[in-house]
């Protein structure tokens, strides 16, 4: 099926199916995610003894949903990034930036975190004309602007604990580009942007006329993502947890949602052997 670029150093967990925005180009429909799913704190501990016993992983990130909704009991998202780091490994999730409008907020979350923790944190914020959050007027986003007033008052060695990374969804049409001021003024903030192509998965199967065609180098198929694009595209692959089950995922546009996620260990069962049977076959074709 083509070349898969697998990260070994990565567990990718889905922590919940609830989000407070309903953004048109969702693929949470495409996901063996069931209404109102939602990871438990005790399951999280789980795979994290999991994780301990491969030797590759360094890095638990939270997928959603919108992680940051996370509750159970008196916990919420910065127990489980706590309970991450205390394991040994890197704790991060992705976020529409909701949480972060409120400085009180966002300082209350990485106050706990640095002030008990000392791994780093990886946070990616989906920021573009589809989530719709932020202000094309002046170019600039409330919860990044919050999160470079944060950071400014961290140490110096502090700071380096905090990686943050804005993910842009790209189609043909050049308004969905954000303004190029706004993307260089976040980058010298130590921001990184990540431009990814609108794909007809979930519902944006009902934008697919406006994804940009990926199997071809023509700019007028691939319309604003063209800058973008690179002639070789690896298929970026992961070990999903979703509640109790592992699943090897393909990110792989050529492929049928449906076939795109193979269930090949149980929660409490992830070792060696499976994690490595499972990351040396690429070409696995079974539905979930």
């Amino acid at each position: 099926m083509g070349f898969y670029n697998f990260d070994e150093s990565m567990i990718l967990i889905f922590l919940l199916e609830a989000c407070n925005f309903d953004c048109v180009h969702c693929v949470r429909e495409d996901e063996p995610m069931q209404k109102g799913y939602k990871l438990t704190f005790d399951q999280l501990t789980k795979c994290l003894k999991d994780c301990q016993n491969l030797n590759t992983i360094e890095w638990v990130h939270f997928s959603g949903g919108e992680p940051t909704l996370w509750t159970e009991g008196d916990r919420d998202l910065v127990d489980l990034l706590l309970e991450i780091s205390k394991a040994g490994f890197e704790p991060g999730f992705t976020t529409n930036g909701s949480m972060f409008l409120e400085y009180a907020k966002c300082q209350d979350l990485f106050d706990r975190y640095f002030n008990n923790a000392g791994n780093k944190l990886r946070l990616y914020f989906s920021v573009d004309t589809f989530h719709n959050n932020y202000d094309p007027e002046i170019g600039r986003a409330k919860c990044l602007d919050n999160i470079v007033k944060y950071k400014l008052q961290l140490p110096d060695e502090k700071k380096k604990l905090l990686d943050i990374f804005v993910l842009v969804t790209i189609s043909k049409d050049p308004d969905s580009l954000l303004p190029q001021e706004m993307v260089k003024y976040y980058q010298s903030q130590d921001i990184e942007f990540i431009f990814v192509p609108l794909k007809a998965e979930g519902k944006a199967r009902s934008l697919s006329e406006s994804c940009p065609n990926l199997s071809s180098t023509d700019p007028d198929g691939l319309g604003a993502y063209y800058q973008f694009y690179k002639k070789k595209i690896n298929h970026l692959s992961n070990i999903v947890l979703i509640s109790d089950d592992y699943y090897f995922y393909k990110n792989d546009f050529r492929i049928a949602p449906e076939r795109r996620w193979y269930q090949f260990a149980e929660l409490g069962h992830l070792n060696e052997k499976n994690f490595r049977k499972i990351t040396e076959n690429f070409n696995i074709s079974d539905k979930i």
